[in-house]
């Protein structure tokens, strides 16, 4: 691991020194793959345009950061920022020096990337999403729009997957193997919900059940390898010893904030949508309602913007 995360540590140096030009876009590509997005933007938005997309959305989101967060528990991966500062590799104490930004101290193991698997889960959501609309056109022309349609956007795709990948590399919050590694697990994780139907009829009783098995296997996991004298929150002491400035530390990037956030998505989802007052809404639903509803959600991201 030593020579990946050097090399990983010489590809940082090289983004830091000849990409300095694009610092700030590299800062918001970052934003663009906070996880947190998911449900403050994508979801509301995409569960007033399709609620079936927007269901999906939620869960693969969820899941697939409930395995990000037993993946980081099993391979304890370290990030470029205090790694520079504790590897024994390099001779004389002449480690590299990385610079860090107010995004970079994040306080849970590295690998793989939470930024790279949630944002590549969600955006496949979505292209599979958009894509589906086309995929039954039948005439000639519309094949060929189609295909069109694919290339591009996947491509978007790709070119976002791949912003955000850089952008945590350059920030040295992440080595590039961990940011491939989420990448491709959150395409694994939203394929294998093309395939589960199930989710769309869910009852409440079942996101209940849902809710409760992801938490209980967490915190008995957990449980488990404390038992073992295997410290899980190992990453936070280093985070907080390492970071250039304490106002940096990101306390709620700890692998249990996460996990709080993410259950309360989900049952919140299965209460909403089981109610009676949404079963309601959805039958006396209007043209007005949803763009009421997509106002509400539009407005507060402006104002923030401004």
């Amino acid at each position: 691991m030593d020579l990946l995360h050097s090399n990983g540590v010489l590809i940082i140096q090289h983004l830091q020194r000849d990409y300095r030009a694009y610092q700030d876009f590299l800062n918001f590509m970052s934003h663009v793959g906070d996880p947190r997005n998911i449900f403050s933007i994508y979801f509301p938005l995409w569960f007033q345009l399709n609620q079936v997309v927007g269901t999906k959305m939620i869960w693969v989101a969820v899941i697939g950061d409930w395995f990000n967060l037993i993946f980081k528990w099993i391979l304890f991966g370290h990030r470029p920022y205090w790694w520079v500062q504790e590897t024994m590799i390099y001779p004389n104490q002449s480690s590299p020096c990385l610079e860090q930004f107010p995004i970079t101290c994040e306080t849970g193991p590295g690998s793989p990337s939470g930024h790279a698997m949630g944002s590549s889960c969600v955006w496949y959501v979505m292209v599979t999403a958009a894509l589906s609309y086309t995929v039954r056109w039948k005439d000639k022309s519309a094949v060929t729009l189609h295909r069109l349609t694919w290339s591009f956007l996947w491509s978007i795709f790709w070119i976002i997957q791949i912003s955000v990948c850089i952008s945590r590399v350059f920030i040295a919050t992440h080595f590039p193997h961990q940011v491939v590694l989420g990448v491709f697990a959150g395409i694994l994780v939203a394929e294998a919900f093309e395939h589960t139907p199930s989710i769309q009829t869910a009852s409440l009783r079942m996101y209940i059940k849902t809710n409760l098995f992801l938490f209980i296997f967490a915190i008995g996991f957990y449980l488990s390898l404390k038992l073992l004298d295997i410290d899980l929150l190992w990453s936070v002491p280093k985070a907080k010893k390492w970071c250039a400035n304490p106002d940096w530390i990101n306390i709620d990037t700890t692998p249990f904030a996460g996990l709080v956030r993410n259950l309360g998505a989900l049952f919140g989802l299965g209460l909403g949508i089981n109610s009676e007052m949404f079963i309601m809404s959805c039958k006396e639903r209007s043209y007005a309602s949803d763009c009421g509803c997509l106002g509400s959600v539009l407005c507060p991201l402006i104002n923030e913007d401004n």
